[in-house]
């Protein structure tokens, strides 16, 4: 009797230590603001890329943000589908750029997203965050999904590259700051 009531206690006593198990999960405070070393790292990486005579990158940034899609005009889960969905496209890209002339800033920049990528992959694990993205969403999403099908790999390489500011500055800190 004596134990049962010793590991009632404990429990109780745990759960009020630790609060909300799905809060655990979702570290997205410490991105409400991004480190300034990340935020240098990716313009030098753009202004780099820009330098680039044959890069397309307005172009192609046009057409990847055509609905002009904000994070911070969503609401709910919403905003931790798409920024995961730009975070995953945009980590994705960079890893592949590993036999370009901007290896080195990539690496500088990429251990930062893929650390981002894996926290909102819990975050979108989590139970909070498992609703299904909204009717108004899933144009934005088709949208990026049919960009990155169309087009060839140099013109979404531009883009995300164009759209890495953009990315951290807007969409990670709104979802963060409301998070």
């Amino acid at each position: 009797m004596k134990t049962s009531i010793t590991l009632a206690i404990l429990i109780i006593l745990l759960v009020a230590v630790t609060g909300h198990p799905h809060r655990r999960l979702c570290h997205m405070a410490k991105y409400r603001s991004i480190p300034s070393n990340s935020i240098k790292a990716v313009r030098l990486l753009q202004n780099e890329h820009e330098k680039n005579p044959f890069c397309e990158g307005i172009k192609c940034y046009r057409k990847m943000f055509r609905h002009k899609p904000s994070v911070c005009d969503l609401k709910g889960s919403d905003k931790l589908i798409l920024t995961l969905e730009r975070v995953s496209m945009a980590a994705e890209v960079l890893t592949n750029l590993t036999n370009s002339p901007l290896t080195e800033l990539v690496s500088q920049t990429i251990p930062f997203l893929l650390s981002l990528e894996n926290d909102l992959k819990l975050c979108r694990n989590s139970p909070k965050n498992g609703n299904p993205p909204t009717q108004k969403l899933i144009p934005w999403l088709t949208h990026l999904k049919h960009f990155q099908e169309e087009v060839s790999l140099e013109c979404v390489q531009d883009a995300v590259l164009l759209s890495l500011t953009r990315l951290l500055i807007e969409d990670v800190m709104c979802w963060a700051n409301n998070e």
